[in-house]
């Protein structure tokens, strides 16, 4: 009998969820997983003891402390500290360990602020990331070039992959830390129930997005597993975009509010354009199946059950 590959989902948020899910259809895996509260991955001692008991073939990253623009713009030293942490004890403890393949997920906000979009890989490098996201941002960047240096130092195929901004069941509605749609999810719900004849929301609305069902970000990340051959940074995408005041409208028209939004200009809104360039992951055959309206509509309907449980 075939040995499974032992994959360790290094955190249970909602691509860890995701991502457990649909490993666990396949036979050629076996799936153990962590959560953050259960396995302090800011510790070296207790994340390196933990590989070495557990001895997993293949690891994906998915444990970050997580938030959105106004937690990120608060606490940017936490967030630098805490990541940075979690993604070299992983990576360094993976490697002593011999762990086989380490996949590392970064983020869209990795890119230069004033790089030429939409974002190429061999461009993460040249310039300064946006300032809202920095702290994250630069945690992440340090752990690309730990997996890059690895590689280069010991001749491994350890590799970075870099998605659009994910969604869908189990996102966080934390308003403390939640991202944007989410944050609009729950915002246009309860004006609806409330009965408001409009919303706030910060910025222009100009602002573009890309963003990834949550289930198609899993299907890409297993899907780059399997069929990528390089060890160079990987964009996981879907060459979509939407501006905030569109996305906002349709959520609007899921939820089914009548009310007015209003953009506060005199807020934050972050880098004015976020698209990823999708030509690596086309050329592996990968696209996603969700549009973004199915999977804004699931994710409400599972707001919908959270909040009435």
């Amino acid at each position: 009998m075939m040995k499974k590959n032992k994959i360790w989902i290094t955190g249970k948020g909602m691509v860890g969820k995701a991502l457990i899910k649909t490993l666990s259809k396949d036979d050629k895996y076996e799936v153990i997983s962590t959560s953050r509260k259960k396995l302090d991955q800011t510790n070296q001692k207790i994340t390196d003891n933990w590989i070495k008991k557990n001895k997993p073939d293949t690891i994906i990253i998915t444990s970050a402390l997580v938030g959105g623009i106004q937690l990120n713009s608060r606490i940017p030293a936490t967030f630098l500290y805490e990541n940075s942490l979690i993604n070299l004890n992983i990576i360094n403890s993976a490697h002593v360990h011999g762990c086989k393949k380490i996949v590392f997920l970064g983020a869209s906000c990795m890119y230069p602020k004033k790089s030429k979009q939409p974002f190429k890989e061999e461009t993460i490098f040249e310039g300064k990331v946006e300032e809202t996201n920095e702290g994250y941002g630069i945690s992440k960047l340090i752990g690309l070039k730990m997996i890059e240096m690895i590689n280069q130092q010991y001749n491994k195929s350890h590799i970075t992959i870099i998605p659009a901004a994910s969604f869908g069941p189990s996102d966080c509605y934390d308003e403390s830390k939640n991202h944007v749609i989410p944050a609009l999810i729950k915002k246009i719900h309860n004006a609806k129930v409330k009965g408001l004849k409009n919303i706030k929301l910060w910025g222009t609305g100009k602002a573009k997005r890309e963003f990834l069902y949550v289930d198609d970000m899993a299907s890409g990340i297993i899907h780059i597993l399997k069929n990528y051959k390089e060890i160079t940074p990987i964009n996981l995408g879907t060459a979509d975009e939407i501006s905030i005041k569109n996305l906002a409208e349709t959520i609007k028209k899921i939820i089914g509010y009548d009310g007015k939004i209003i953009f506060d200009s005199s807020k934050p809104e972050g880098i004015k354009r976020k698209i990823l360039d999708n030509t690596k992951i086309k050329k592996l055959n990968w696209s996603p199946k969700y549009s973004l309206e199915d999977g804004i509509l699931l994710t409400y309907k599972d707001f919908l059950k959270k909040i009435t449980h």
